[in-house]
């Protein structure tokens, strides 16, 4: 009986460990209408967009060493950036209608301007380093490939989507919730799908809808990470559906980045101008 009583104990103390909230454990200011960050191994530096406030062309993207202090301003001059991808010197962001490519060695800008893009997002790289953007406004995903963009997938099936990332060759879509009057505030909610870029089906993850999704990452569990910008929450979702929230925060979300060397996670607030650091 002793011995069962302490097994119990013991699984109860670890059910509560695994259960425990994360821990906000730094704030980095000073970054106004910070919407989307990542990492690149090969420099240590972090790479944030700002949309700033709302003057034509006060937009930027900076890079920040380890400790999160500014390096330097690498793009000026940008509408609404949002989504970044990394692909070895390249930085592509979106900035409305355009995908913009910023070569990070010679300094170059090349913008692309997809058909009919309204209000590009998030944008991610897959194994053949193709990269992909998707158009909130339009429910519509863009392709660049050989340097030329071109309508990949455009239905409302995808709800509106937002954040995008390749996990084992399948894109997954955090999707804001379809909506085509040009009032995102006003959507339903979204759910997370998964597209087989061979075939197109598209297949949903969250049978019910979850929020006005924007961030998308994967843990060292294998579960999803994704924010809802509107409601100001963080969710885990396992690859079966199951939707946990972890973290209540401010509206404003933004898009995720996780680090399974660390097991931390960093949120992007862009109406707090921004971002917090957890320890998951």
């Amino acid at each position: 009986m002793k011995k069962l009583a302490m097994a119990i104990t013991t699984s109860i103390l670890l059910s509560t460990q695994a259960a425990a909230a994360p821990q906000l454990i730094n704030t980095v200011p000073n970054l106004p209408g910070a919407e989307s960050i990542v990492f690149d191994e090969s420099k240590g530096v972090y790479f944030v967009s700002l949309q700033a406030g709302d003057k034509p062309g006060d937009g930027s993207i900076v890079a920040l060493n380890t400790d999160y202090q500014l390096i330097a301003t690498i793009a000026k001059g940008l509408e609404n950036p949002k989504g970044i991808a990394i692909k070895g010197e390249h930085l592509f962001v979106s900035d409305m209608e355009y995908l913009v490519d910023i070569n990070l060695a010679s300094g170059q800008v090349t913008k692309y301007q997809p058909k009919n893009a309204e209000f590009l997002n998030d944008v991610a790289i897959d194994g053949n380093g193709d990269v992909y953007v998707s158009d909130m406004f339009t429910s519509t995903i863009y392709k660049l490939t050989n340097g030329q963009i071109t309508t990949w997938l455009d239905t409302p099936a995808i709800e509106n989507p937002n954040g995008l990332q390749f996990i084992d060759n399948k894109l997954y879509i955090a999707a804001w919730g379809y909506f085509n009057d040009a009032n995102p505030l006003e959507a339903p909610f979204g759910r997370i799908l998964k597209v087989n870029p061979n075939t197109k089906t598209i297949t949903a993850i969250t049978q019910k809808p979850l929020g006005n999704l924007d961030g998308l990452q994967v843990d060292k569990q294998g579960n999803l990470i994704v924010s809802d910008w509107k409601q100001g929450a963080v969710y885990s979702v396992t690859t079966n559906g199951e939707s946990q929230q972890i973290l209540d925060v401010p509206r404003g979300a933004g898009d995720l980045l996780y680090s399974q060397k660390k097991n931390t996670l960093l949120i992007p607030m862009a109406l707090e101008g921004e971002i917090l650091e957890y320890k998951l």
